[in-house]
């Protein structure tokens, strides 16, 4: 079976993409001043909706111990209506878990020929070293068409600064589920 997503690219080439983008370092410097998982989490969400072009979106945090995925936040989702383990090949759930972004190599914006629950990214959630959380982006605004080379910059920010006020426990406060 043929999986819609692939892998971001090189890493070199986000670096260089997110040294010469100042969304990326607006990115980086609002989510170093989370000071809880609520406020993050409100952070993630400006980020992916302004700057990335997403208003649907899920967090899951990773469970080893159960070896499992839980839904622990959502935007712009009815509650429940996510269950990312079906949503995901084992090789690109692997390639997630891994610290790989998985980007969809087809549109994620409602048409004619997308699913409406069809995912554009899986983003990596990194803290200690390990995968701590997935993030999933779903449909793009209809405006846009694709993730391009300085969104997939904006995301390695996210996959590597949103862990530690997501998972590191200072004042980690659950996240609420909004509509």
């Amino acid at each position: 079976m043929e999986s819609d997503f692939a892998p971001s690219g090189q890493e070199t080439v986000a670096a260089i993409e997110e040294a010469s983008d100042p969304r990326s370092e607006a990115a980086r410097k609002r989510l170093r001043e989370c000071e809880d998982r609520r406020n993050a989490c409100e952070v993630v969400r400006e980020i992916v909706s302004n700057l990335l072009g997403c208003e649907e979106m899920a967090l899951f945090e990773v469970d080893r111990k159960q070896q499992r995925l839980a839904l622990i936040w959502s935007f712009g989702l009815e509650p429940g209506r996510r269950q990312l383990p079906q949503r995901l090949s084992d090789a690109v759930l692997s390639g997630v878990l891994a610290g790989e972004t998985c980007i969809a190599q087809v549109c994620g914006h409602m048409g004619s020929e997308c699913d409406e629950d069809k995912a554009s990214a899986f983003v990596p959630i990194k803290f200690g070293g390990k995968t701590a959380g997935v993030l999933e982006l779903l449909r793009l605004l209809p405006q846009k068409t694709k993730i391009d080379e300085l969104d997939r910059a904006l995301l390695a920010v996210i996959s590597s600064e949103a862990g530690k006020p997501l998972f590191g426990g200072r004042g980690s406060g659950k996240g609420e589920r909004k509509r």
